[in-house]
């Protein structure tokens, strides 16, 4: 009975010791399931923080390229207005100087007209008194003509009635010699006169014929 007791108390210890070698080891794989739990929790962290901050870069990325992207756009419109504004400027500066260069060509051409008016004026009025000189020295010439005729009308008219009285009385040789001077006299003034008077006819044909002259070249010019 001792001998099955101790047997018995043999198998006892070791399905004890068997068991808690199983309860050990049980607890070895527990532990090692949760570590190896642990460290797949850990790297699924790890991987979840990684893709977390890969995202919020790429998020970070495409902010600052929409970023760039807008400023861009916005340097671009800004350079299209500008350049939209220039050619505006450049064609109103243009439209102004072609505005300013017809008006000083209107403005030359005014001039031009004012002063070939003022010239035409003046050659007008240059002809109207070179005309109104002639006419004054025609006038002149005929008057003094028409005095000089009147005077030799009258002398030759004295000249025979005196010739008449002096045939009338007693010829005498002084008187002979007297009336033969006043003869010669009266002559001389008449061939005077005549010359007086080809002189100023020469004159006023020059003066005509300057004036037609004067005139030829104003219309000439006005033309």
């Amino acid at each position: 009975k001792a001998a099955a007791d101790k047997k018995a108390a043999a198998e006892k210890k070791a399905l004890a010791d068997k068991k808690a070698a199983a309860d050990k080891k049980a607890a070895a794989e527990k532990k090692a399931l949760a570590e190896k739990k642990a460290l797949a929790d850990k790297k699924a962290a790890a991987d979840k923080k990684a893709a977390a901050e890969k995202k919020a870069l790429a998020d970070k990325k495409a902010a600052a390229d929409k970023k760039a992207a807008a400023e861009k756009k916005a340097l671009a419109e800004k350079k299209a207005l500008a350049d939209k504004k220039a050619a505006a400027d450049k064609k109103a500066a243009a439209e102004k100087k072609a505005l300013a260069d017809k008006k000083a060509a209107a403005d030359k051409k005014a001039a031009a007209e004012k002063k070939a008016l003022a010239e035409k004026k003046a050659l007008a009025e240059k002809k109207a008194a070179a005309d109104k000189k002639a006419a004054a020295e025609k006038k002149a010439l005929a008057e003094k003509k028409a005095l000089a005729n009147k005077k030799a009308a009258a002398d030759k008219k004295a000249q025979a009635e005196k010739k008449s009285q002096a045939r009338k009385k007693v010829n005498s040789p002084t008187q002979v010699n007297s009336q033969k001077k006043r003869d010669s006299r009266t002559e001389l003034l008449t061939v005077s006169v005549s010359l007086n008077t080809g002189k100023i006819v020469s004159i006023a044909s020059i003066g005509i014929l300057a004036s037609a002259i004067l005139v030829s070249a104003m219309v000439f010019i006005a033309g």
